[in-house]
């Protein structure tokens, strides 16, 4: 039975499953680096309702919708002009009328109202009412008010 020689320099098994093992190693370090250090996550402001949005009567058949909204997100958010807040309720599409900061911060908060005319009379008899608020630029939240009665 011949037996097999190794040459000078040659390199043994175990040797040379270290060396895979630690090139395997390096890459995977490189694959997370990149991952961590480069592909961070996007900035992005996004808003979150805080408190109870509520629905007040206003004059004659009118009403009035305040709602508190915080930025979560990571990037600004910009609230001007009073285009840029809309709220979609009772089927009608308002603008804001009340902003109480032109832009959020992430952490920051702000409240929005907005004067409904001639709808009150949709609302007048519900405990609350659904409505979408919609932020150019940031993106669509559905927003639950309390009516809150009159006397």
């Amino acid at each position: 039975m011949s037996r097999l020689k190794s040459r000078r320099g040659d390199l043994s098994g175990p040797v040379l499953a270290i060396l895979v093992t630690l090139v395997l190693l390096a890459i995977g370090a490189a694959i997370i680096a990149y991952f961590v250090l480069l592909g961070g996550t996007p900035q992005q402001g996004v808003i979150a309702v805080v408190g109870q949005p509520v629905i007040m009567k206003g004059a004659g058949n009118n009403f009035i919708a305040n709602v508190t909204i915080k930025n979560v997100g990571s990037a600004n958010v910009t609230l001007t002009p009073l285009e840029n807040v809309q709220l979609n309720i009772t089927g009608t599409k308002v603008n804001a009328s009340y902003i109480s900061k032109p832009y959020l911060l992430p952490g920051e908060t702000a409240t929005l109202g907005f004067n409904v005319s001639n709808k009150w009379s949709a609302v007048a008899g519900k405990e609350t009412v659904s409505g979408v608020l919609i932020v150019r630029d940031v993106g669509i939240l559905e927003v639950v008010f309390k009516v809150i009665k009159p006397g």
